[in-house]
């Protein structure tokens, strides 16, 4: 029996107070959240489990679960909150004993296995014993530096919307399809510098419909003061 809960009208596993709530043998507003919680912490910490690393996530959960039930005031309206907090309690409570017995199942089983020492492997007595200091000067005669420069930016937001005026110069109007942009960095900028183009109304965009194509107007009184 890995963890053991008691309380007024109740002793047995985790499991067996699951049945019972489900069964409607104990109702979740009867049960004492904090005092559970103490319990099942108290029986792990006493636990000679050296993989008690492994229950982390289950007893961060209750630690946290044992802070809400400390500072929850009670009213009228949690009812069903604390019927639920119940529920999932003893849930959290059976997956940690689960969890306790797989650990010493496991502790259980590697106790019949006998520890094989490493092998000493033979070394050649030839090659001189060197130090990883020594490795290291060597190995460094065999490095080239390497710098790395950062890219220049060459097609921004200002040079896109240069290129986007440039070719609507003649018709003033375009989809954004038709513009002729391969590159996905070269249509996000693109796309970028007519956003700002539209909030100086300076473009005007018209999509029918989500995800359609753009349809891209200069707008003519901010071409006039440009020209």
């Amino acid at each position: 029996m890995a963890i053991h809960l008691s309380f007024e009208g109740f002793a047995g596993t985790p499991e067996e107070l699951q049945r019972a709530l489900r069964g409607g043998r104990i109702h979740p507003r009867a049960l004492p959240l904090v005092a559970l919680i103490d319990q099942a912490l108290a029986q792990v910490a006493e636990m000679d489990l050296p993989e008690r690393g492994a229950l982390l996530p289950v007893l961060a959960e209750l630690l946290e679960r044992k802070l809400r039930a400390l500072l929850r005031t009670e009213t009228v309206d949690e009812d069903e909150d604390a019927d639920a907090a119940g529920e999932d309690l003893v849930g959290l409570l059976v997956e940690l004993d689960e969890a306790v017995r797989f650990l010493m199942e496991r502790a259980a089983a590697r106790s019949y296995v006998w520890p094989v020492p490493a092998a000493v492997l033979p070394r050649d007595p030839r090659i001189a014993p060197v130090s990883v200091a020594s490795l290291y000067r060597q190995a460094r005669r065999f490095l080239r530096p390497t710098v790395l420069l950062p890219t220049v930016e060459r097609f921004g937001v200002a040079e896109a919307w240069a290129w986007l005026q440039r070719r609507l110069a003649k018709a003033g109007r375009a989809w954004f399809s038709h513009l002729g942009l391969e590159a996905w960095s070269e249509r996000t900028v693109t796309f970028a510098a007519l956003l700002e183009a539209v909030r100086r109304g300076q473009v005007r965009l018209v999509q029918k419909r989500p995800y359609a194509d753009l349809w891209i107007e200069l707008e003519p009184e901010r071409e006039e003061r440009s020209a």
